[in-house]
C-alpha cells in the first residue's frame, strides 16, 4: 500500500465540489454527511411528513439559511432518509414568469421518472402502483372492482380507464379519459418514454400522439396546473409527494428587477387550498425570506406551518465534515493517521474562523485551499522542510470580502 502523502500526490482534491446540485443529479463524488449538522431541522420536516402521511393535508415548511449554510445539500439528505416514506421532486428556479405551473409539471415527472435506491422502478411507477393497491382498501360497495392490481395493469386500455373513472368519480379528475389513459401507457414498455413526455408537456408530434390515442399535448397554463393537481387526486390514496422548491435566488424578476418571489407563494396557497398529500418545501435564503415575509399577505402566510431556520456548524462538525471527506484516501494508506483530517490541522480551522463556528461550504472551500496548497508543497519541497498553510497566501481581494462579510454575518447572528 502507498503512503497518505503519495495518495494525496495522485488524488484530485476530494473538496472540489462544493456546491450542492439536483438531488436526483449523479456527482462524481458523492457527497459524505455527518450526521449531527442540521439533525433538528431534518427531525422536524419528517415530523411534518408524517403528520401529511396521516392526515393527507398539505403543508409548507420555509427552509431558511445564508448561503452555504447546507439548504440544497439537506434536501438531499432528505430525499436520501425519507425516499422511502415519499416521492421526492427537485424544482429548480423558473426562468419565465408565464410558465411557472408547467416548470413546476416538468420537474415534477423529471423527478418521479427516476428510480429510488434499493427499487427496481421508477417513483412514477411506484406511485401508480400504490395508487391501485389502495383501491382494494375502499368501502363494501367500492370493492366491486376488486381486481389485483397487476389483473387491472394487465387490462385492456379502455377497460383500465372505465375502472378508474367509476373509482374516482368524485375526485373530479381533469381530462380523466387522457390522463388515465396515460397512466395505462405507463405499463407498456413501448410507450412509457412517450407516456412520461407527454405528462411532462413536451410538445409531441402529431405521430406520437397517435401513439398514445391523444389529440393535443399539453399547451396551456391551466391544463398544466390540473394535470399537477390530478396527481393530488390520486395522491390522497398514496405516499405523500414532496415538492422541493430550491434556488429562489435564481427565479425569474419583475420589470423593476426584483425576484418574482410572490409567484411561488401564490402557488403555494392554490397547492395548499386545493390539492391533497403534498409537502412542500421552499428552500430560500434568509435575507430574502426576511424581506419576502414582511410584505407578505397574511392569506399567504397563513399557508406556512413551519419555519426550519439552518445555523451554523461549530468547529467540531466543521472538523468532522472535513475527515468525511479525506476517510476514503486515508483507508487506502499504509498507515493510519494519527489526525483524521491529515493533512489539514484544527489550528488552520480554528485561525480560520475565530467565531468558533462556519458554514458547510466555508468549511469545505478552507479543506479545498489548503489540500491544495499542501500538494504544490509536495511536489516542490521534495520532503524537506515542514508544510505550513499560509491562509493569507490564497484569494485576492475579493476573497478577502466575502470572508470578512461572512464573519461579519456570525458575529451579528451571535449579538443580535
Amino acid at each position: 500500500m502507498a503512503s497518505i502523502d503519495e495518495i494525496i500526490l495522485r488524488s484530485i482534491n476530494p473538496f472540489d465540489n462544493f456546491r450542492s446540485v439536483n438531488f436526483w443529479h449523479k456527482q462524481q463524488q458523492p457527497e459524505p454527511t455527518v450526521d449531527s449538522i442540521h439533525q433538528e431541522a431534518i427531525k422536524t420536516i419528517e415530523l411534518t411528513l408524517d403528520q401529511v402521511a396521516q392526515d393527507h393535508c398539505t403543508r409548507t415548511v420555509i427552509l431558511d439559511g445564508d448561503g452555504g449554510s447546507g439548504k440544497t445539500y439537506l434536501l438531499g439528505r432528505l430525499k436520501n432518509q425519507l425516499n422511502h416514506k415519499a416521492f421526492f421532486v427537485y424544482i429548480p428556479p423558473f426562468p419565465q414568469i408565464d410558465s411557472i405551473w408547467r416548470h413546476i409539471l416538468r420537474y415534477t415527472v423529471d423527478s418521479l421518472v427516476q428510480i429510488p435506491k434499493g427499487q427496481k422502478d421508477s417513483q412514477l411507477l411506484l406511485w401508480l402502483e400504490n395508487a391501485l393497491s389502495s383501491i382494494k382498501q375502499r368501502s363494501v360497495k367500492e370493492r366491486i372492482f376488486k381486481d389485483d392490481v397487476f389483473d387491472l395493469l394487465r387490462s385492456d386500455r379502455s377497460k383500465f380507464i372505465n375502472k378508474l373513472k367509476n373509482i374516482y368519480t368524485q375526485a373530479g379528475i381533469y381530462n380523466a379519459e387522457n390522463f388515465f389513459g396515460v397512466l395505462h401507457d405507463l405499463t407498456n414498455s413501448e410507450l412509457y418514454s412517450l407516456a412520461c413526455e407527454w405528462l411532462r408537456g413536451d410538445d409531441l408530434s402529431e405521430e406520437s400522439l397517435q401513439q398514445l390515442k391523444l389529440k393535443k399535448s399539453i399547451e396551456t397554463e391551466e391544463a398544466a396546473r390540473e394535470v399537477l393537481a390530478n396527481f393530488s387526486r390520486i395522491a390522497g390514496d398514496t405516499q405523500p409527494i414532496v415538492l422541493c422548491f430550491d434556488q429562489l435566488n435564481n427565479i425569474a424578476r419583475l420589470p423593476d428587477g426584483s425576484l418574482a418571489l410572490q409567484k411561488i407563494f401564490d402557488v403555494n396557497t392554490k397547492i395548499h387550498d386545493e390539492d391533497k398529500n403534498f409537502l412542500i418545501i421552499i428552500s430560500i435564503n434568509t435575507d430574502i425570506w426576511f424581506k419576502q415575509a414582511k410584505q407578505m399577505d397574511l392569506t399567504d402566510k397563513a399557508r406556512i406551518e413551519r419555519q426550519v431556520s439552518l445555523r451554523p456548524i461549530n468547529l467540531e462538525q466543521a472538523e468532522l465534515l472535513l475527515a468525511s471527506r479525506l476517510y476514503f484516501l486515508h483507508s487506502q494508506a499504509s498507515s493510519q493517521q494519527k489526525s483524521a483530517i491529515y493533512p489539514l490541522k484544527r489550528k488552520y480551522i480554528e485561525e480560520e474562523f475565530t467565531s468558533g463556528k462556519t458554514d458547510p461550504r466555508n468549511a469545505i472551500l478552507l479543506g479545498r485551499d489548503i489540500f491544495q496548497s499542501y500538494k504544490e508543497w509536495l511536489v516542490n519541497s521534495n520532503g524537506q522542510a515542514e508544510f505550513k498553510y499560509d491562509n493569507n497566501k490564497s484569494g485576492g481581494g475579493e476573497e478577502e470580502h466575502l470572508k470578512l462579510l461572512a464573519s461579519f454575518k456570525l458575529k451579528w447572528q451571535d449579538e443580535f
